[in-house]
C-alpha cells in the first residue's frame, strides 16, 4: 500500500504505539497526516476510543478504513530502505545431507541414517516429502520396519497433532484445488451463521488443517469460486459473511483472516471477486448499474480490515477500477456499461482481468481500468488457464476467441446442447491448451468433445453426469499432465480416459460414493470425488481409495463420553466409522473405538506435521481403547485431553 505523498488520517488510540509515534513515522516517510477528511484523503487508520463522528464521515465519503494491524504493517514497510529487499540467509543443511543416499537406502541403512541425522535442522516442507516417500516404498517391500518407527518418533518429538476430518457442520458449498494440485480447500456456508474451511493433502487423502467459525459462513449455495488460492499456494482467499472477502493462511492456526475488505453495502450474496495472484489484493465488484464503465475495485488485502462504501456523493474512490467512460468503440457496440457479476480471472502478472458473464466477455487492462475488447457471449464461457483463449457458446456453436484481441481463433463448432447441458473445462498439455466440452445426460447427444487450440481431436463415447450450474462441482477433470481426463458419469461412476496422440482409450472405471457431484485431479495422480456430504480420494492408476469421508453421518451407538464433553471439548473430532460405531481421537496418540476396527480408524486419521503433511499412524505407536474408562486409565499424563476424558468417562 503506497501512501507516499498522500493524505492520511488517524483516529483513536493505538495500543502498540506511543503518543505521536504513528504520525512521526508516517511523516518521515513522506505521508501527509491530516485531521480533516476530504475527498483527497487516501485512508483513515482507526484505533480504540475513536471518534464516532469521524468514523461515520469516512464511511459516508467512501474513505477506506483500516485497523491498527494495517497501520503497524504500513509503518514496518515504510522503515525498510527504498528498493532494498532483506537478504535471505543461506539455508542450513538438512538432516539428510545426501538426498541420493536417502532415496537408495534399505531399511538398515535408513535406520542408521536417521540415527545419525541432525534433527535440529529438520524442516518439514523440505524434509517430510522425500522421507515419507522413501518409507512408503520400503513399506511395500519390507512392511513397517524399525526405520519407520524411528522416523515417526523423531518427527513426533518436534510436535504433531491428530487430523480432524469432520469439521463441516453443513453441506460443502465451496471448494478449490491449489495451483500445484497438492491441497484441496473445502468450505461450508454454515447456514449463514459460521462456516468451516478444511484443507486436505490430496496425495494422502487426509485433512491437515481446519479453520473454524468463519464469520457468516463461506460463500453461499449456488455460488462459484467463493474459495481461491494465490499462485504460490500460500494464501487462501474466501468470500464470507456474504459482503466481505478475506485472506487466510491455509496452514495457520488462526481462524481470523490476515486481512479483509468489507466492500459491499450488506449484499445478500457474495460479491463477484478474484484474488490477485500474489494474495495481497483482490478485485471485488462493488458498483451498481448506475455507474459507467467496468464496475469494481482492486482492494488491498495485506493486513487488517478495510471498510468501504462506494455509493457516496463525492464520486468513486481511487480503488474503483473504472476511471471513466468506456472507450468509444465499445460503447458504440455494447452500450455505456459492462456489468461484472461473475468472478473474473487475473492474468499471471496481475495486469489483466479476464471477465465473462451471462452476456459479455471482455479483457480489462488493470492499470488504466479500460477494457481492451468486448464480445457478446452466451451463459457458458470459460477462459483457458494460460490466458490465451476464451471458449464460449453462442447460438448453438462453440466459439474460440483470441484473448489478446477478441478475434476468432478457430472455426466455430456446432454443439447440440445449451446452457444447462454443457460445461467447458480447460486443461494444458505441454504448451497446448486443451478444452473438454462436456455434454451431460440432458443433452440430445451426450458425450465429451476434446479440442486442442480450438481444433477437434477427440470424441468420447460416455454419458456425463448433469452439470452443476453456478457451483464448483464439475463432471470433468483434467490430469495435471493434460494427457488424461476423468469424467463423472450419469451412472455415478468415474471413468478415466487416456487422451494422447492416438485414439482415446477408456483406461478404467472407478467407483464413486453416492452423492458425488464433481471430480478433481490433483497431485499424486489422485482423483477427488466430491459432493455436498462426501469426499473421496482415489488413485487414478489403480482405483485404490486413500481417503473416504461422509459428513454429517451419525452412529446409532451410544457416545463414548458424556454428550456435553463430546460436543464442547471434542467438538468436530468424533468420527462415525459407519452407522453403528463411533471413534473419538484423543491427543496425542490414542482413540476410543472398536480395537478390531484399527484399519478403518487409520484410514480416517493421521498425525499432522506443520499443519501441512500427513504422517501414517501405522508407522508409530497408536493406542485404541474400547471405552472411555479404559482410555482414561491409560492415556498419557501429558495429554491435553486427559482431564476432559476423565470427567467425561465419569459423567
Amino acid at each position: 500500500m503506497d501512501l507516499t505523498g498522500r493524505a492520511v488520517a488517524l483516529s483513536g488510540t493505538f495500543d502498540a504505539l506511543g503518543p505521536g509515534e504513528a504520525e512521526r513515522g508516517l511523516t518521515a516517510a513522506g505521508v501527509d497526516v491530516t485531521d480533516e477528511l476530504t475527498p483527497s484523503t487516501a485512508a483513515i487508520f482507526i484505533g480504540r476510543e475513536t471518534s464516532r463522528e469521524k468514523g461515520n464521515k469516512a464511511y459516508v465519503q467512501g474513505i477506506p478504513k483500516f485497523n491498527e494491524a494495517a497501520l503497524l504493517a504500513l509503518l514496518a514497510d515504510l522503515e525498510a530502505p527504498a528498493g532494498e529487499q532483506a537478504s535471505s540467509p543461506a539455508p542450513a543443511p538438512g538432516p539428510f545431507a545426501d538426498p541420493a543416499a536417502l532415496a537408495a537406502a534399505d531399511p538398515a541403512e535408513l535406520e542408521a541414517l536417521l540415527t545419525g541425522a541432525d534433527w535440529a535442522s529438520f524442516v518439514p516442507a523440505r524434509d517430510v516429502p522425500p522421507l515419507r516417500a522413501r518409507l512408503t516404498e520400503l513399506e511395500r517391500d519390507h512392511g513397517v520396519t524399525q526405520a519407520h518407527r524411528l522416523a515417526t518418533d523423531k518427527i513426533r518429538q518436534r510436535g504433531t497433532t491428530l487430523s480432524r476430518p469432520y469439521g463441516h457442520r453443513s453441506e460443502i458449498s465451496a471448494l478449490a484445488l491449489s495451483p500445484c494440485g497438492g491441497y484441496l480447500a473445502t468450505g461450508d456456508w454454515g447456514e449463514g451463521e459460521s462456516g468451516t474451511a478444511q484443507v486436505w493433502e490430496v496425495a494422502t487423502g487426509r485433512c491437515v488443517n481446519v479453520l473454524t467459525w468463519i464469520d457468516g459462513g463461506i460463500g453461499s449455495y449456488e455460488v462459484a469460486r467463493a474459495m481461491q488460492w494465490s499462485a504460490d499456494g500460500l494464501h487462501l482467499g474466501m468470500a464470507f459473511r456474504t459482503n466481505a472477502v478475506g485472506v487466510w493462511d491455509p496452514f495457520g492456526e488462526s481462524s481470523e483472516p490476515r486481512a479483509e475488505a468489507q466492500v459491499t453495502n450488506g449484499a445478500s450474496r457474495p460479491p463477484a471477486w478474484a484474488l490477485h495472484p500474489d494474495g495481497r489484493g483482490a478485485f471485488v465488484v462493488t458498483g451498481t448499474k448506475d455507474m459507467i464503465g467496468v464496475q469494481g475495485c482492486v482492494a488491498p488485502l495485506e493486513h487488517g480490515v478495510m471498510h468501504w462504501l462506494v455509493e457516496h456523493a463525492e464520486g468513486p474512490h481511487e480503488y474503483v477500477l473504472a476511471k471513466g467512460p468506456l472507450p468509444a468503440e465499445i460503447q458504440e457496440a455494447h452500450g455505456e456499461e459492462l456489468w461484472v457479476d461473475w468472478p473474473p480471472i487475473w492474468s499471471p502478472d496481475g495486469n489483466l482481468l479476464y471477465v465473462a458473464n451471462r452476456s459479455e466477455a471482455f479483457v480489462v487492462d488493470v492499470p488504466t481500468g479500460d477494457p481492451l475488447w468486448c464480445a457478446r457471449v452466451d451463459w457458458v464461457a470459460e477462459w483457458s488457464p494460460d490466458g490465451r483463449y476464451l471458449a464460449h457458446l453462442h447460438r448453438r456453436q462453440l466459439h474460440f476467441l483470441d484473448a489478446s484481441t477478441g478475434h476468432p481463433a478457430a472455426e466455430p463448432f456446432p454443439i447440440k446442447g445449451g446452457r444447462f447441458d454443457l460445461s467447458l473445462q480447460w486443461g494444458v498439455r505441454g504448451s497446448t491448451a486443451r478444452l473438454a466440452a462436456v455434454l451431460s445426460e440432458r443433452a440430445s447427444d451426450p458425450g465429451v468433445v476434446v479440442f486442442d487450440e480450438g481444433r477437434l481431436v477427440h470424441r468420447l463415447s460416455v454419458v456425463p453426469a448433469e452439470t452443476s450450474d453456478g457451483k464448483d462441482f464439475a463432471a470433468w477433470a483434467w490430469a495435471p499432465s493434460g494427457d488424461r481426463g476423468a469424467v463423472l458419469t450419469a451412472a455415478g461412476d468415474i471413468e478415466v480416459w487416456s487422451l494422447g496422440d492416438g485414439e482415446p482409450q477408456r483406461l478404467r472405471t472407478l467407483s464413486a460414493p453416492a452423492g458425488t457431484k464433481g471430480v478433481l485431479w490433483g497431485a499424486g495422480d489422485t482423483i477427488v470425488a466430491v459432493g455436498e456430504k462426501v469426499l473421496c480420494f482415489l488413485r487414478a492408476s489403480t482405483g485404490e481409495t486413500v481417503g473416504d469421508y461422509t459428513f454429517q453421518r451419525e452412529a446409532d451407538a451410544e457416545l463414548p463420553l458424556h454428550p456435553d464433553v463430546v460436543y464442547d471439548h471434542f467438538d468436530g473430532r468424533i468420527i462415525a466409522l459407519d452407522e453403528h460405531a463411533w471413534c473419538l481421537p484423543v491427543e496425542p496418540d490414542t482413540a476410543i473405538g472398536p480395537p478390531e476396527r484399527r484399519a478403518d480408524i487409520e484410514a480416517h486419521l493421521a498425525w499432522i506435521v506443520d499443519r501441512r503433511f500427513a504422517w501414517p499412524l501405522r508407522w508409530g505407536r497408536f493406542d485404541i481403547w474400547p471405552d472411555a474408562p479404559t482410555a482414561a486409565a491409560n492415556v498419557r499424563p501429558a495429554s491435553p485431553d486427559r482431564r476432559a476424558l476423565i470427567s467425561g468417562s465419569m459423567g
